[in-house]
């Protein structure tokens, strides 16, 4: 990989650059489609910051046709030497990891010289929009948030430019989104979901794992390629919490919170968003979907010869790409009519044999814990049935898909175990819960490891966490639980069978990463089976495990 390309960089060096006397690099003005002038309305009322909605006004600009690729971006490098980011969060390994050694030519994700480029930040686009502008003359800037609306809207007033898709099953015509395709090759390469992080894929295969080859789909109704998806777009305004303060004539916010830039459009890793939905990002940030596209005032010109040698090496690219995708199987239906049998430490699954013939084998995948992420458990199966040997007392959730030529189905309707009975004197692990609302499950910093129940700015107020337990001897019981908090609650109420047992306080244990065994009430417990609940009453804490002891 690495050395292809090399290759390719170097064959396009030497073909595509022009040079002027002196060998001053001549760079790539971007191709342009010209934007009429007009009004929209401009928000929506399903987001809080994207309200109000107002009227604007756009004056007629020019447009990138495409996201700004890597090929572009080489030669601004080379004509100017800018101090790019060498590091960036590119690798993925469940999700994106911290920023690791790559740049926006030598990171994970970059398979093409006609991917957008990313691994930059906000300040290496605005550099290069301005190197632009003097090398031309021509007034080459990044989009405002409100030309970057319009142009994606392109006279549509719904929630996307190609209408609004509820099956989801059109948008792969239009944009590469998190989808089919995309989900088979994350699952093989980075251990990591479009369906576990965003609940959500797009029911259609756009033949695209990561970034894809600028302009492979359809354009909007303006001519414009990607503005959905793909990769994330940065723009000129200094991020604003709404739009109280918006002008009507779509010209840039650039008052206040100008280390935050916003940002527009989903990316390859993610569900579409809608047209309206604003992101942001701050100005030194380096990523794995972030990239951009050139604005300029005015009407688009003719291409020079530098941006026509260009453009004939991105159609032989485009060419070249929709021939592979024409060589990929199609995606297999999903599997139908899943079930499960339990049996104390054994699942049972089987499902129906799929109907076409060319479906090779099925896949099973499997979460560690209650509404985590699912991973394959096995593979190559070739029988519709598979028993699942290695059960902890855990609510697991399985699903399975069908398999054609490596090509996955979609995920079948997910079965689930039911939560244990947890045997009582004992200790009931957070993992092992029955229920769960305002709460997630992690892995935990405590010393003895396996997960802990948080969430943003911890356990929520008024969060409900269900166990079942089996009282092996009636009695009194001392509550025990294991805690981390920066500051003393007011823990939560318990209940078993619906009576209320009491409240329980968690004090300050010294931080979220600081774990303590606490102690609660004395209780009295009848044997037999109980179904204990724990109540919040704020926020702030960290639960690892529960323990009822006699005394």
């Amino acid at each position: 990989m690495k050395l292809t390309k090399l290759f390719v960089s170097l064959l396009l060096s030497s073909t595509s650059y022009q040079l002027h006397a002196g060998g001053i690099i001549d760079p790539i003005e971007p191709i342009l489609v010209t934007i009429p002038a007009g009004s929209f309305s401009m928000g929506s009322m399903a987001q809080a910051n994207t309200q109000p909605v107002h009227n604007v006004t756009i004056s007629q600009f020019s447009l990138g046709k495409y996201e700004v690729t890597v090929n572009e971006f080489r030669r601004f490098v080379e004509a100017t030497n800018y101090p790019v980011p060498l590091e960036c969060r590119h690798e993925l390994n469940g999700w994106f990891q911290p920023a690791s050694k790559g740049n926006w030519e030598t990171n994970a994700l970059n398979t093409s010289e006609f991917q957008p480029v990313v691994c930059i930040n906000w300040n290496a686009a605005d550099a290069y929009v301005k190197w632009l502008a003097k090398e031309t003359g021509k007034p080459y800037r990044l989009p405002t948030e409100a030309e970057w609306e319009y142009a994606a809207r392109a006279g549509t007033t719904g929630d996307y430019y190609f209408e609004d898709d509820a099956e989801q099953s059109r948008v792969c015509d239009y944009e590469n989104v998190g989808d089919l395709s995309g989900e088979n090759i994350l699952q093989r390469d980075g251990n990591t979901s479009y369906y576990n992080w965003t609940g959500k894929i797009a029911n259609c295969a756009d033949h695209s794992g990561y970034a894809s080859i600028v302009g492979m789909y359809k354009p909007n109704p303006f001519g414009v390629h990607d503005m959905v998806s793909n990769v994330l777009e940065m723009l000129a305004d200094c991020v604003s919490e709404d739009y109280n303060n918006a002008s009507n004539d779509g010209s840039a916010h650039v008052s206040g919170g100008c280390e935050t830039r916003a940002t527009r459009g989903s990316s390859w890793h993610w569900s579409h968003w809608p047209i309206a939905q604003r992101g942001s990002i701050p100005t030194d940030f380096s990523g794995g979907v972030d990239g951009f596209r050139v604005a300029m005032d005015g009407e688009a010109s003719s291409l020079p010869k530098a941006s026509q040698a260009f453009l004939a090496e991105l159609n032989f690219a485009q060419t070249q790409e929709h021939k592979r995708r024409a060589l990929e199987p199609t995606v297999p239906d999903p599997v139908t009519n899943l079930k499960i049998q339990q049996d104390q430490g054994t699942v049972i699954l089987s499902w129906d044999k799929s109907l076409q013939d060319d479906v090779e084998s099925y896949r099973v995948y499997r979460n560690s814990i209650s509404g985590g992420m699912v991973k394959l458990l096995a593979t190559n199966l070739t029988q519709t049935q598979f028993t699942d040997t290695h059960v902890e007392p855990i609510k697991y959730d399985y699903t399975v898909v069908a398999v054609r030529r490596h090509m996955q189905s979609r995920y079948s309707e997910a079965v689930s175990t039911q939560a244990a009975w947890v045997s009582i004197p004992g200790r009931v692990e957070a993992q092992w819960a029955a229920d769960y609302t305002g709460s997630a499950l992690g892995q935990t910093s405590d010393v003895d490891g396996g997960y802990n129940f948080s969430g943003a700015g911890g356990i929520a107020d008024k969060a409900l966490l269900t166990y079942q337990i089996d009282v092996t001897k009636a009695g009194r019981y001392t509550l025990e639980y294991r805690v981390a908090s920066p500051r003393d609650t007011k823990g939560f109420e318990l209940y078993s069978n619906d009576e209320n047992l009491g409240v329980n306080l968690v004090s300050n244990t010294g931080g979220y990463h600081e774990w303590q065994t606490q102690q609660g009430a004395s209780l009295y417990l009848k044997k037999g089976k109980h179904t204990v609940m724990l109540k919040s009453l704020d926020n702030n804490w960290k639960l690892n495990w529960l323990a009822l002891k006699p005394g």
